[in-house]
């Protein structure tokens, strides 16, 4: 006789870390468990940003931000070897950068802590007695609660931390605030993090941080950019590096999204190309746009016709064409281009 016992859907557990139950549940939010949930179940596998994004249907930028999250709070690795980690070293803290004692001065206000205001010994009176004594915290305040709604006590607790932990001056802290409220990052943790970088990187002075800013800001703006182009191009991958560049590029040069999607289907219908993405015969199609200041789809389809037109003209009077392979059939297309 045989026995066994069947646990139905019980049956394949995973572990998650009890830290997380307990401390997280109440400030993490739905895409950052869903993202720790995958990773955890998935233990011992690696994954890049866009696969957790396809697996979980959720944005790229959302799935960095809930990376970042759980690499912040010292639960996921900081590094990015391909080789994972021991699990005991995921879910221990970064080692820290940071300076390891608190000014003396600061002592009384002060509990040390490496790189977050959590646990930081204070108490709502002991905040008070500090604006009135201190007027730049006041304005840091005051200002810092125009662009916060909830402003409540561990916004508080975390913006004296960076204020006289992190010794961040108050008009770099109020840069930072304005900053993460314009992208909608107004977690805690997104705007420590922030404040932990600056510090890191020397970033102590008004101008430094507007060039911070305006550094992240590009960045943001060229994640979102790249994250639409692939889904336009249904990239399942990458891009490369080289993909990339040409990306970047049309975003510097502002050419309209249609367009881009108009000269991709070109470019795939005219070299009958699908393998692959033609990514330097779409970008002769939209410099030559632009040198005839073609900024509409309609305009843009008006020249193609025209263009097409002369290209099969030229390809009739030419004896050689009949037999023409697929890539020569290419490079000629957009030698004629080039030339139109």
């Amino acid at each position: 006789m045989k026995y066994g016992f069947n646990c139905g859907i019980w049956g394949n557990l995973f572990g998650v870390p009890g830290i997380v139950a307990d401390r997280f549940l109440k400030i993490a939010d739905g895409s950052q468990l869903k993202v720790l949930l995958y990773l955890l179940r998935n233990n011992g596998n690696s994954f890049e940003t866009d696969e957790i994004a396809q697996a979980l249907d959720l944005p790229e930028d959302t799935v960095s931000d809930s990376v970042l999250f759980w690499q912040q709070h010292g639960i996921l690795p900081c590094d990015n070897n391909s080789e994972l980690p021991a699990v005991n070293s995921i879910f221990s803290m970064p080692s820290a950068v940071l300076p390891e004692s608190v000014p003396e001065k600061r002592k009384d206000y002060i509990s040390y802590s490496r790189d977050s205001s959590e646990g930081l010994n204070i108490t709502p009176s002991e905040i008070s007695d500090m604006l009135k004594s201190n007027p730049n915290l006041r304005e840091l305040f005051n200002t810092a609660e125009k662009y916060l709604s909830n402003f409540n006590f561990a916004v508080q607790r975390s913006l004296v931390w960076i204020y006289q932990y992190l010794g961040l001056p108050a008009e770099v802290i109020i840069m930072i605030v304005s900053y993460c409220s314009s992208v909608n990052k107004t977690y805690i943790w997104e705007i420590e993090s922030i404040a932990v970088d600056f510090k890191r990187n020397g970033i102590d002075s008004l101008e430094l941080a507007q060039n911070e800013v305006n550094r992240l800001k590009e960045s943001a703006e060229n994640r979102s950019f790249i994250a639409k182009i692939k889904r336009m191009f249904s990239m399942e991958s990458g891009p490369s590096t080289k993909q990339r560049n040409y990306i970047i590029n049309w975003k510097s040069e502002k050419y309209p999204v249609e367009l881009i999607n108009l000269a991709y289907d070109e470019a795939i219908e005219n070299t009958g190309n699908h393998a692959r993405i033609p990514i330097e015969y779409i970008d002769t199609i939209l410099k030559r746009w632009k040198e005839k200041n073609i900024t509409t789809v309609e305009q843009a389809e008006k020249d193609n016709v025209d263009f097409k037109k002369l290209f099969k003209k030229e390809k009739t009077e030419s004896d050689s064409v009949k037999n023409t392979e697929s890539n020569d059939f290419e490079d000629e297309y957009e030698a004629l281009w080039n030339n139109y």
